[in-house]
This record gives structure tokens, C-alpha cells and sequence, in this order.
């Protein structure tokens, strides 16, 4: 083999393994940091799943109470419209009472002062 080649290979297989040894120091912290991250990333993840057992115990507490109040309001609705219902079915009673008792009343009240007046009459005309 041609010396100059052998000098040139003996060089490159320097340089190559000189940028290997650093790609391998730079490297370690790398992965010193990507392993210090995924640590904290597990803490985090802990720390979350036992905040967001209680959270969620919470809003299922918080659902149950709005479901109920709902509901509440659904059958407090029902009722005021079951009022509002027999309200209106007595004043079309009372109207129904005013058409058949009512004027009946008037017209027997009209007779009788009618009749009073007619005695009153009678009574000056006799007395006079």
C-alpha cells in the first residue's frame, strides 16, 4: 500500500474516531438531561393523577347536585303550571257563575225595586 495512503487513512480513521469520542462526550449530557426530564415528567404525571382523582370526585358530586336541581326546578315548573292552570279554570267558573247567577240576580234586584217603587206609588197616591 502506498505510504501517503496509509497516512491518509491512518488520519481519517483518527479524525473519524476524535468526532466519534465527541459526539459521545456532547452526547452523555444530552441524555443525562433527557433522563432528568422524563423523571420530572414522571413526577408530574403523579402529582396529577392524584390531584385529578379528588377534582374529579368533585364534579361528579357537582353534577348529582345540579341533576337534582333541575329536576327540582322541572317539578316546581310543573306545579306553578298546575296553578296557573286551576287559577284560569276558576275564573272561567266564576264567569260561567256571573252569566248564570249573576244577572239573574240583577234582573230579580231590578223587579223588586220595580215593585217598591210601584208600592210607593200606590201608597202616595192612596194616602194623599
Amino acid at each position: 500500500m502506498n505510504p501517503t495512503l496509509a497516512t491518509l487513512l491512518a488520519i481519517s480513521v483518527a479524525v473519524i474516531a476524535v468526532v466519534l469520542v465527541l459526539i459521545l462526550i456532547f452526547s452523555i449530557p444530552v441524555l443525562l438531561q433527557v433522563c432528568r426530564t422524563a423523571h420530572e415528567a414522571e413526577k408530574l404525571i403523579d402529582s396529577m393523577r392524584l390531584q385529578v382523582a379528588p377534582v374529579s370526585r368533585d364534579l361528579v358530586l357537582i353534577s348529582r347536585d345540579v341533576k337534582s336541581i333541575v329536576q327540582s326546578i322541572h317539578r316546581q315548573v310543573d306545579r306553578i303550571e298546575g296553578g296557573i292552570e286551576t287559577v284560569y279554570d276558576m275564573a272561567v267558573r266564576v264567569k260561567h257563575f256571573q252569566r248564570r247567577i249573576a244577572e239573574p240576580l240583577l234582573q230579580l234586584a231590578r223587579v223588586f225595586v220595580g215593585v217598591k217603587r210601584g208600592v210607593e206609588a200606590f201608597a202616595r197616591f192612596f194616602f194623599r
